[in-house]
């Protein structure tokens, strides 16, 4: 699910989360379209979305068939994007949003949004080079404050704590909070406009 003109002199990158391409992420899609950017928006799980009822069966085919390891090939594509845009980000949502954190270091990115991605736990030896936005939900599966204590003195970094759970951007999901999810996309809008300055 690709949008190119030759006009357009931004780009993002959508990463999904494990569900894959679904009614959420195609709408956030649509979103940055009439905002005037070109929106890529790869499907790296490489087939249909599955449901939210399918949660244990979308992590396990995530990790057994994609991993993060896939920032890799988000990274080159940035690279390959930045031959033709002004400024090329990346915004992704938990999975997305780990993955859009390993890609942090590239110097080509313009910037990184990064929602809820509950695995940065795990990569907190990375320090962006790029600006970085990290929005997470207190209500995890981890100890948000410990992990934003531990990142918060890193350079070219931005994080925003929203008082809601993991998911709470999702109009579709069960955790979805109206309020802290306005809060985040006026953030979210404010920061891509400062990188674009």
């Amino acid at each position: 699910m690709d949008r190119k003109s030759e006009k357009r002199k931004q780009a993002i990158v959508v990463l999904h989360e494990i569900y894959g391409v679904n009614q959420f992420v195609k709408e956030k899609y649509q979103k940055y379209i009439e905002a005037g950017y070109d929106v890529f928006c790869p499907n790296m799980i490489d087939r249909a979305s599955f449901s939210y009822e399918e949660s244990k069966e979308a992590y396990d085919f995530f990790i057994n068939n994609v991993g993060f390891e896939v920032y890799k090939e988000v990274s080159d594509f940035v690279n390959e994007l930045k031959d033709k845009y002004n400024n090329v980000f990346i915004i992704g949502f938990s999975v997305g949003a780990t993955i859009a954190w390993r890609c942090s270091e590239n110097t080509l990115c313009s910037g990184i949004v990064a929602c809820y991605g509950s695995r940065i736990r795990d990569y907190t030896n990375i320090n962006p080079i790029c600006p970085t936005l990290l929005i997470f939900a207190n209500e995890d599966s981890f100890d948000v404050h410990a992990l934003v204590c531990q990142l918060q003195d890193k350079q070219h970094l931005s994080i925003l704590e929203c008082d809601a759970q993991h998911g709470f951007l999702d109009p579709y999901s069960k955790r979805y909070n109206d309020k802290q999810s306005r809060l985040a996309e006026e953030a979210i809008t404010c920061f891509i406009n400062e990188c674009t300055k």
